[in-house]
């Protein structure tokens, strides 16, 4: 008995439904009756069911799924040559439309399993249009195809094919299987959504591939579906991978492996059916049945339970209501809850008022879940100037991040509340100390200046190293605040203006505190950089002197403390204007220094005073402060204010209109085709009672209809296309509202043969050799009902401008803009429904317009698109004009049923009443709906409350999020999940702008702002992806300069972890350094981008909050603008610690060839290691060369530069 249980379990394991075994010969085999427990290896939609099927696609419309046995496996044999193989598969495909489905999957042997750039909704997720049948793809597959399509030559839409490297098969035949007993041939149909079983053979010996199939029940036919000769060995690497591959496009399919065998060099093992899991069932899901009928008084009893559980629910939401703003798209601070706010200042008691100024009240309070104290001013909602002033500081202040400029946390919007969420300042404002009762603790001298140098430093990040220029426009002491070690911080942003580096800031009334206004702002209204200066020099005094700007209680020669400082400068007694609270305990140097500073910034004449780049290089001892001369010394505040006065300013504005007399050109009008002589081939026909049909309903194929005799176009001698108008009415049926293939185009060309053209595809304009060929010689408007990411179409929905081929140069969503208020207004292209197309071309402007309305309106003024293209190099001179139109898949009919064009003169107006009748098209296949009825009224809103309540909890769920107690402090906008993967289209691939160590990096456009942005997916699966994501958002996302790029948010989501930055167009520096297809940048762009990365990292070092490491400096980290300034991004390695303390830093991190010597040797990184990296860059810079090349010297780029 000892030895039975030891038998028993060995039998059971080699029983087991998953078995795999092989030997020293390299031969293999397996067998999987279902997939529960098994470890392959799956990426994209591909997984494993709970009832063990291999799931390849879940329905997600345009995605693609792998799965690979995990290890590879030995194909070759010592001489070379591929050795004999077998395998044997189940499969099944499901689709919600039980008559068609899209894509079909594909059992592939390949060298390795990386198939991410393969596209997603096309190729059978094999391979793109690129690299679609290169030889270096070395792949083997078998295709089940549902599609036929005519650029793979495809047999027809349910076929079985051999493929070698790509989709174009060696080999096909349609679906079916030979009977063993009469030799008849049987169709099967992939579409059926019934299990069938796959046999491919190979012998190496023969080089013969054998491919059979038969239904589920069947045993293996004796005859194959396929035979073919072919040498494997010029295709299968000696170590290969063997899998599946299956994509979708728009039909919600799902594609199943329900067993799989294999063998090298013997017979594949047989696959028992009866032990394979089920098939879900085929269609929709179907809806549960009611079986019983709910009792009128249990029901009603339920349903007021509900509607007093949503009452209670909606009054406890209703007390914390706040409102959303569309500006808050773009906004970065955290958005706190009214809830939050109202807890943590107990109510908005008055024991936890700080102060209270002209717009509202600030209260002290502590957030409930992280303890941090905070400053909770609340807007007078009364006050048109509180909602300014609230706008105001949520722009500027909101997103600028400095240590001498208060932080704003947050905000919350809500309905008669406006509330901004700031840093707790322990320490109040400056003038408290400065103007304390006698006995009072007042500030030293020390202080005094350090406050200064910080207060000028604020302002030189605000004039002129945040990415805009801010004008504070109220600096005074009551709105400097001191933290707790007694550091000046610049506040109360409400009379802030910001503006464009380069431009003038527009401002029309004197705004600011009196005493600190420049006499140039009092006179004109216009507020600059200077005028700040001019405020920053009162503020000097008056914290050196310890005095108010203007003292109404005292004499005319002390009552404005410039002119008393002036006084005493011109009398040598200087050193009498310090405040005499410092009892003479104070530097004189530096004393009167501040007071010579703050008179030359107090200039009266603007070409007088100092920017504050000076005044900081002064400050700093690096420039001499200038000697004020006689003439500085002369002039008289007080009198300059008094003779000032107020002259009015008119603005005004004048619009040019220009009109052109124009010769008059031919033009053409239709309202009806019958008896119109076109062009016309394909599908393309006139309908007895006058319609243009360009297709019929028949699947794949193309229509054409042109006007029969050419146009010239180009005028004489110029060569110059002359202006045109066309405009048109269409209308587009397909037998399902939201799926259909393909579109109608309007187009001019050099002729009307278009017959190379596919017909499944390209709309009937090209095909995969000449799409964008400038020989096209054509000019093209679309109205695309297919969204082909190929072509890089917005959505299934579009109108595009297109020059030679099928990649609009613009395009947009189709529908209007309304004239009365300008909002715009979808319309469904494929809604049967007749609209009106006019597309306008400007000869003198090169201006396109394209504007699209339902039939029964006027033209909109403002077009739906509006884009410049010089069409003179596309248009020949005798051109035809014309319409084409292709369908796809799925049955679809495009009419044209009205048409007119005029050159040089707009298009004759279309008179609709004239217009033929589109036919009656029987009804669109219904969905099916679930009709239960209930005899008590109640019950049904049971079932609709219910249904209400699971769609809302499903769709919360499907983007649900986590929240870090780390975000409370956190600056930049949370962006929701569902936001960035409509940006990103799903993350699509053809949105990856490149792959890092620890994610991939999408472009995205936000939905609402149209803003463009750079969307980080950071692994999940690293923990050193956690730790970049925190790095990031502690470090980067509170940084404000406008050389560093910008974290506009993130995202943090279950398994996924997103930052969201600032889209940099001119990509990284690397490419132009090295790329050779880059444009080579001139010795003023490096120069440039030298300065600007040296701003960026004194500001990390030295002017914000915390000292900040970036420990990563090189080009590929350094981003272009479109103006090719440079800003240094990826802070994944940063680390930031107090200014005066020590980084405690571990690890060596950083890139080899920027890391310096006691980095290698210390791990303790320092600001002067982030130098010596910056050293290493701009020696990179200037070089072009990378700081080690592997050459035969090996050497490093700063000793070869040395030697």
């Amino acid at each position: 008995m000892k030895f039975f249980l030891p038998w028993l379990l060995l039998s059971l394991g080699l029983h087991l439904a998953s078995i795999s075994t092989g030997d020293s010969h390299g031969d293999i085999q397996f067998l999987y009756l279902g997939f529960v427990g098994t470890n392959l290896s799956v990426d994209g939609t591909a997984a494993i069911t709970t009832n063990g099927l291999l799931e390849l696609t879940n329905g997600t419309l345009g995605s693609k799924g792998h799965a690979f046995y995990p290890n590879p496996l030995h194909f070759r044999k010592p001489n070379g040559m591929v050795q004999s193989f077998s395998v044997a598969f189940v499969f099944g495909i499901r689709s919600s439309y039980l008559s068609m489905t899209r894509q079909g999957l594909a059992f592939v042997v390949a060298p390795n399993m990386n198939f991410s750039d393969a596209l997603a909704n096309q190729y059978l997720g094999l391979t793109n249009i690129a690299k679609n049948n290169n030889p270096t793809n070395h792949f083997f597959a078998i295709e089940l195809d549902t599609v036929q399509n005519v650029e793979f030559k495809d047999i027809d839409s349910n076929h079985v094919g051999i493929d070698i490297n790509g989709l174009t098969s060696i080999e096909a035949h349609t679906v079916g299987y030979y009977d063993d007993i009469s030799g008849t041939f049987h169709n099967l149909s992939l579409n059926s959504g019934n299990a069938m079983q796959v046999w491919v053979d190979y012998s190496g010996e023969a080089r013969q591939i054998n491919v059979t199939m038969a239904s589920l029940e069947m045993e293996k036919p004796a005859r194959s579906l396929i035979s073919y000769t072919y040498d494997l060995s010029t295709v299968i690497t000696e170590s290969a991978y063997i899998g599946f591959s299956s994509s979708t496009d728009e039909i919600d399919s799902r594609h199943y492996i329900l067993g799989w065998s294999f063998s090298m060099n013997r017979q594949a093992p047989k696959i028992d059916v009866a032990k394979l899991p089920k098939l879900p069932p085929n269609g929709k899901k179907p809806h549960s049945k009611l079986l019983e009928i709910i009792l009128p008084i249990a029901t009603a009893s339920f349903v007021t339970l509900v509607g007093a559980g949503i009452i209670i629910l909606l009054r406890r939401r209703m007390r914390y209501i706040e409102l959303k703003e569309d500006w808050e798209v773009e906004f970065g601070p955290h958005r706190f809850s009214y809830k939050d706010l109202y807890h943590a200042t107990e109510g908005f008691k008055n024991k936890n008022l700080l102060g209270a100024g002209g717009f509202g009240k600030v209260y002290k309070g502590v957030l409930k879940s992280s303890k941090l104290e905070i400053a909770v001013k609340k807007v007078s909602h009364e006050s048109r100037q509180g909602m300014k002033e609230f706008i105001s500081e949520v722009v500027s202040i909101g997103r600028i991040r400095h240590r001498n400029l208060v932080q704003l946390l947050g905000y919350c919007r809500r309905k008669g509340e406006l509330l901004l969420v700031y840093d707790y300042m322990p320490n109040g404002s400056l003038d408290k100390y400065l103007y304390c009762v006698e006995g009072k603790v007042t500030l030293n001298w020390n202080e005094r200046f350090r406050i200064i140098k910080g207060i000028a430093s604020g302002l030189l990040y605000l004039h002129e190293k945040w990415e805009k220029v801010v004008i504070h426009r109220d600096i005074k002491a009551s709105n400097v605040l001191l933290d707790s070690e007694m550091n000046g911080r610049l506040g109360d942003f409400g009379l802030a203006r910001l503006y464009d580096h380069g431009t003038d800031l527009q401002t029309t009334h004197a705004v600011g505190t009196m005493g600190y206004m420049a006499p140039e702002l009092i006179c004109t209204g216009k507020a600059s950089p200077l005028t700040d200066v001019f405020a920053f020099g009162i503020f000097l005094l008056e914290v050196t002197c310890g005095k108010r700007p203007v003292d109404h209680n005292m004499d005319d020669d002390r009552a404005v403390l410039v002119d008393w400082v002036l006084k005493h400068l011109r009398e040598g007694s200087l050193t009498e204007a310090v405040d005499t609270r410092l009892h003479g305990d104070y530097n004189v140097d530096e004393a009167c220094f501040a007071l010579k500073l703050g008179l030359l910034c107090s200039h009266p004449f603007t070409n007088e005073r100092p920017n504050m780049q000076q005044v900081m290089q002064y400050l700093d001892s690096e420039l001499p402060l200038p000697e004020l001369t006689h003439a500085d010394l002369s002039f008289d505040m007080l009198s300059l204010m008094q003779d000032e006065g107020f002259d009015p300013f008119t603005l005004s504005s004048s619009i040019g209109t220009v009109n052109p007399d124009r010769p008059t050109r031919p033009e053409k009008i239709t309202s009806s085709f019958t008896g119109v002589n076109l062009t016309l081939d394909g599908m393309a026909s006139i309908t007895p009672n006058g319609l243009l049909q360009l297709t019929n309903g028949t699947l794949r194929l193309k229509g054409h209809a042109f006007h029969l005799t050419p146009f010239h176009f180009h005028k004489k001698p110029s060569g110059t296309v002359q202006s045109f108008a066309v405009t048109y009415v269409f209308a587009i049926y397909c037998i399902e509202s939201n799926i259909c293939g393909h579109g109608i185009a309007f187009l001019i060309a050099a002729g009307t043969n278009f017959s190379d053209a596919l017909q499944a595809q390209y709309m009937g304009l090209a095909n995969g050799n000449n799409d964008g060929n400038a020989t096209n010689h054509f000019f093209a408007v679309e109205l695309d009902t297919n969204k082909n990411d190929e072509f890089k179409d917005i959505n299934n929905n579009h109108v595009g401008v297109n020059i030679n081929g099928l990649n609009s140069v613009n395009s947009s969503n189709a529908g209007y803009y309304d004239d009365s208020n300008g909002n715009f207004h979808n319309l469904t292209l494929a809604s049967y429904n007749m609209m009106q197309v006019w597309v306008e071309y400007d000869g003198d402007s090169t201006q396109i317009n394209v504007t699209l309305a339902p039939l029964n309106m006027a033209k909109p003024s403002k077009p739906l698109l509006s884009t410049t293209y010089n069409i003179s190099s596309v248009l020949t001179n005798k051109a035809y004009i014309g319409f084409s139109s292709s369908t796809g898949s799925f049955i679809a009919r495009h009419y044209v049923l009205g048409w007119s064009f005029g050159i040089n003169k707009p298009a004759p107006p279309i008179d609709i009443t004239k217009l033929p009748k589109l036919p009656h098209e029987g009804p669109r296949k219904p969905s099916k709906v679930l009709y239960i009825i209930l005899p008590i009224a109640t019950a049904s809103l049971v079932i609709c409350l219910g249904t209400s309540i699971i769609l809302l909890i499903r769709r919360q769920l499907r983007y649900a999020e986590l929240r870090e107690d780390w975000e409370i402090e956190f600056g930049p906008h949370r962006f929701s999940y569902k936001d960035l993967f409509h940006a990103t289209e799903g993350f699509k691939d053809n949105n990856l702008l490149g792959i890092g160590g620890f994610g991939r990096v999408y472009k995205g456009v936000l939905p609402l702002s149209k803003l463009q942005v750079a969307v980080k997916k950071i692994s999940h699966d690293s923990n050193q992806g956690i730790k970049e994501f925190v790095a990031e958002v502690v470090s980067i996302g509170r940084l404000q300069h406008r050389n560093i790029v910008q974290l506009k948010g993130y995202c943090r989501r279950k398994g996924e972890l997103i930052l969201v930055y600032e889209y940099m167009s001119s990509g990284s520096l690397d490419k132009y350094l090295y790329d050779q297809d880059k444009p080579t940048l001139s010795w003023q762009q490096r120069l440039q981008i030298i300065r600007d990365i040296a701003s960026g990292l004194l500001y990390l070092h030295e002017e914000w909050e915390k000292v900040v490491l970036h420990r990563d400096i090189k080009p590929s980290n350094v981003l272009l603008d479109d103006e090719m300034n440079g800003r240094l991004g990826d802070f994944g390695l940063a680390r930031l610690y107090d200014h005066g303390a020590d980084p405690q830093t571990t690890h060596v991190v950083g890139t080899i060839g920027y890391l310096a010597p006691e980095l290698a040797r210390t791990s303790k990184a320092t600001p002067l290691t982030d130098v010596f990296s910056f050293g290493i860059f701009v020696l990179e810079v200037i070089c072009g060369r990378k700081p080690i090349e592997q050459t035969a010297q090996d050497c490093h780029l700063m000793w070869s530069i040395g030697s």
